[in-house]
């Protein structure tokens, strides 16, 4: 078993110290770091064309005819210099809000941000008044009328039988 935990543990530290070196995407041909940060922070910031909805930077479809193309162009405007929201607004201004991975916090894209903690305030407000009125119910109902005679017979049966246990 340690050796298994061993084995693991140093998978990890592999895997972590391999990142920095491996900083670059996959999915890019340049090699300077700081131009595959770049094309990574463009490429998260967008969505494939193809179809899949995936952001570009994971698409993983082998040939794909959308994000091929739009990493290629990526890397033709971050080696020409331009910044990453200049490369953004290229692509908005090509093919519309559709293509970005996140709409603008901004108009009535406002409401996409705003309407999940909106909704989850409401259910959350659902949920506190049905559980209260379950409980006042439970507690009423707990509570409620006189306590019902035990038949006499019953009673002193009752009695015998623990008199009996008691011996």
């Amino acid at each position: 078993m340690k050796r298994l935990v061993r084995t693991i543990a140093l998978s990890v530290l592999v895997c972590a110290a391999a990142t920095p070196a491996g900083a670059q995407s996959a999915k890019t041909l340049l090699t300077d770091p700081v131009q595959a940060q770049l094309f990574n922070d463009v490429s998260d910031r967008l969505v494939c064309q193809c179809g899949c909805q995936m952001i570009l930077r994971v698409c993983n479809h082998q040939n794909c005819p959308s994000g091929i193309p739009m990493r290629r162009e990526i890397e033709r405007q971050i080696e020409a210099g331009t910044s990453e929201d200049e490369i953004v607004q290229s692509f908005v201004d090509e093919s519309g809000l559709k293509i970005l991975s996140s709409p603008p916090v901004e108009g009535f894209n406002l409401a996409a941000w705003i309407m999940p903690g909106f909704a989850l305030l409401i259910g959350l407000l659902v949920v506190v008044h049905f559980a209260g009125n379950w409980a006042n119910r439970r507690r009423s109902t707990a509570g409620d009328g006189p306590v019902p005679e035990i038949d006499p017979d019953m009673k002193e049966r009752i009695e015998r039988e623990l008199e009996a246990m008691e011996r």
